[in-house]
Order: structure tokens, then sequence, then C-alpha cells
């Protein structure tokens, strides 16, 4: 009841925003920031990730290897490879840019391998047979086939960027994150509602431009060199290769002090608690929200507002989220908890809306003739119906709950993550390597049992679909 009291308390203090024309002005160059560094790091990411895809996916000599780098690279947070970039190229818009373009270049390079691996064959099949060297196949029969694919999630990619830009600004890159933190630090709660609503209405042009882009896949032509000089401007620079290769050894061998060993195992508890608990709290928040957006369930006044809702909800970041919650409630396991709670509560949402309207809408008709009232129907009907999918979602949003704990230390909210930044701050880089290889252990082998599982889901929902066809 006292944290309810505290929260309620508080929120009065975050309204109204600011809304003078002279104010949003003066907020043009952290926009800037952010979606310049985003751009850049992406445009690395797309022309290093397609080409790796593009390697792996076509089997080449090497292609499981780099398969492998990708998936081990894509296990370490972003925000993680932004403290190691800072220690790297320095504090500034350069280190955030190049822990954008190694985080993306990971995920864009394994989503796009899976793709050309699941390929249709046989045109690749007719082009080896005309003599065509094993890369002009990769390259000119992989790409076409998975055009529309590598378009639509290029776009759902740069989406993400921007929230991970304004993340990694939390630890010095600049842009959105830095003034949202510096805000929040300074009590200024209505400039924080400021951005926050500034960043929400971001995300939502990028989410305009990327289904234009879809639409019209030209104007990819226009928007590109666009990025390629956001490389230009944020490139990092001239660095002591030295120095460098000195700091980068400095960190290894891994090593932990006794009393930092003796903590392992509550920092491990601590981090899988986060992730556990935000995830199933944002369950129980996901369900009756998708339900309600859902437009086959709920009518257009229910519908519309659900869904800005749930914008709102995943346009703002965890980190965010938890900043705004570390000033009612302090610090511990329970911010991380809220936090990642309020922003996967918005993806899932989403996600559990677009499962609700793909169900087959036969056995939904027979319930509703017998006269049952909408609650009934969606909890005998819509819910068994979509229940492969709503699985196969929690268990994605689990690994990257993972991850995303482990970013939430830095904020005082427990677990690897707060050791990770501790270490980071008080350069004890082997310790600090040691979190961060343990970190990678632990996402990884989440990812691994995530992966097992969704695949059983998958195979269990084509069975469901089939049997709903028969």
């Amino acid at each position: 009841m006292s944290t309810l009291a505290k929260l309620f308390g508080l929120a009065p203090q975050f309204f109204p925003p600011y809304f003078s024309f002279g104010y949003l002005k003066a907020l043009r160059e952290p926009v800037v920031e952010t979606l310049t560094m985003a751009a850049g790091g992406m445009a690395i990411a797309l022309v290093v990730g397609l080409i790796c895809g593009v390697w792996a996916g076509a089997r080449l000599p090497g292609g499981r290897l780099i398969y492998a780098a990708l998936a081990a690279l894509r296990s370490i947070p972003d925000l993680t490879l932004a403290i190691l970039c800072v220690i790297v190229v320095g504090i500034g818009h350069s280190a955030g840019m190049v822990a954008l373009a190694l985080f993306y270049t990971a995920a864009i390079g394994k989503i796009f391998a899976d793709l050309f691996l699941s390929a249709d064959q046989n045109p690749v099949t007719a082009l080896r047979s005309t003599g065509a060297s094993r890369l002009s196949v990769a390259f000119f029969g992989l790409i076409p086939l998975r055009l529309r694919d590598i378009l639509s999630y290029g776009c759902y990619e740069f989406e993400s960027a921007v929230r991970a830009s304004v993340v990694i600004g939390a630890v010095g890159a600049g842009g959105l994150g830095t003034e949202i933190v510096g805000a929040i630090n300074a009590l200024d709660y209505r400039r924080t509602t400021t951005l926050i609503l500034l960043l929400v209405v971001l995300i939502a042009l990028i989410d305009l431009l990327a289904r234009l882009l879809k639409h019209r896949p030209k104007l990819v032509g226009f928007i590109f060199p666009l990025m390629l000089i956001a490389v230009w401007a944020y490139r990092p620079p001239i660095q002591s290769v030295s120095h460098s290769a000195t700091t980068i050894a400095g960190m290894f061998p891994p090593m932990l002090p006794e009393g930092a060993l003796a903590k392992l195992p509550k920092l491990l508890l601590e981090t899988v608690e986060i992730a556990v608990g935000g995830t199933l709290l944002a369950i129980l928040a996901a369900l009756p929200l998708g339900l309600c957006a859902a437009r086959n369930l709920s009518p257009a006044l229910i519908s519309a507002p659900a869904r800005r809702v749930l914008e709102l909800l995943r346009s703002v970041p965890e980190v965010v989220w938890g900043l705004i919650f570390v000033s009612a409630l302090g610090v511990g396991p329970q911010i991380g908890i809220i936090a990642l709670a309020m922003h996967t509560a918005g993806s899932m949402g989403r996600l559990y809306a677009e499962s609700f309207e793909n169900i087959e809408f036969s056995p939904v008709r027979a319930v509703t003739a017998t006269g049952a009232p909408v609650l009934s129907v969606a909890t005998f009907a819509f819910i068994p119906l979509a229940l492969p999918p709503l699985a196969i979602h929690a268990l994605f949003r689990f690994e990257w709950n993972i991850r995303a704990a482990t970013i939430l230390g830095i904020i005082g909210a427990g677990g690897l993550g707060g050791a990770l930044y501790n270490a980071q701050q008080l350069f004890h880089y082997p310790e600090m390597m040691s979190y961060l290889l343990m970190i990678g252990v632990l996402v990884g082998s989440v990812d691994f049992l995530s992966g097992r599982l969704r695949r059983h889901w998958k195979l269990s929902a084509v069975a469901l679909d089939d049997g709903a066809i028969d």
C-alpha cells in the first residue's frame, strides 16, 4: 500500500508537461543526436549484417562460424556493449553509434541468416545450374527471394535502434537518453514527461516511415545515403591503437575477488528474479490489454484507446521506466521488475492483440451463437485458440528480459548488471570482464532453452491449425 501511495503521490509532479515552442525548439539537438546515432548504427549494421547473413545463409565456407559469432555477440546487451565502447572509443556519440552497430549487426545478421536458410531452394538451384559461383548465387539468388522480409525487418529494427539509442544515452552517449537522466536526477519531472512524450511521438513517426518504406521500397535509395552521412558525422575519433590494445588487454584474464565470488549466487538469483517477475506481471497486464486491442473482439471505441496505451508503454525503454520509479520507490530488484513489466506489457500486448486477430474465427462464432457474453467468448474461445503463439511470445520476451534485467542494474536494480556497472566505474576491468562473460553465458543458456521450447510450441500451433481446418 505504501508503494502505491508513493507512486500516486509522485504522479501529479509529472504534469503538465512543458509545451512552449521555445522549450520544444531547445530539444531539437538531443532529438537529432538520437536519430543520428540510430541511423549511423543501423547503416553499419545493415551492410555488415546483410553480408554476414548472406554468407551464413548460403552455407559458404566459414558460415557456421560466422553464425555462431553473431549469436554470441547478440547475447551481450546493448548497454553492456555501450560501456565497453566508452572504455575503448571514449564517451560521446561515437561510442553510442559503435555500440548500436555491433548489437544490431549481430541481431540483423542472425535473423537474415535464418531467413536465407529457410528460403525456397528451387530458384537458387536453378541459378546454380547456370554455372554461377556460390557467391553470386548467394547475393543474386537469396536476396531477391527475401527482399520484402529484409526491408520489413530492417524497418522494425530501426525503430528498435531509436529506443536503444535512448538507453545508451543513459551512460553518456548523448541524445534524449542523457536528457532524460539529467531531468530525473534534477527532479524536474515535468521535463521528464515532456521528453518521454517526445520519444513516443518520435517512435510513432518512425513507425509511419517504416510503413511507407514497405509500400515504396525505392525510398530506401534516398534514405540510405542520409544514414551514411550519419556514420561520417559520428565516426569515432582517431584513437591510439596502442592505448585501445592496452585497455582491452587489461581486461584479461577475467578475475573475481574473493568477496565478489561469494556474492555471485545472489546476483544471479536477482537477475533471474527481475526477468521472471517482470515477465509474469507483463503477461497479467498484456492479456486483458491485448483482448481490448483486438479489433475482431472489441469495438473501435475500446480497441483504439487500448492500442494507444500499448504504444505508450512500449515506446518508453525499460531503463527510462526504471529511472522514473527509482524516484518514488528507491533502489532494489522491485524497480527492475516494475520497469520490465511496464515496457514488456506494451510489447506483448501488441503481439497478443495480433495473435487474437489471426485466430480461426469459426469456433468463435460457435461460442458466440450460444449467447455467451463477451468475457466468456474471450476466455473460452480467443485465449485457447491463440494459446500457442501467446506462449511463443511469452518465451521470447522472457529471453529478451534476461538481457534487459542486466541493463537495469545500472539504475540500482541489482543483479549482474549492477555489479558490472560498479566494476566499470571503478576501472576494475578483469572483474568487469568476468561479469560480462557470466551475462553472456546466462543469456546464451536462456536463448538455447527458449529456442527449444518455441520450436515445440510452433509444432503444436501447426497441429492445432490443421485440426481447425479439418
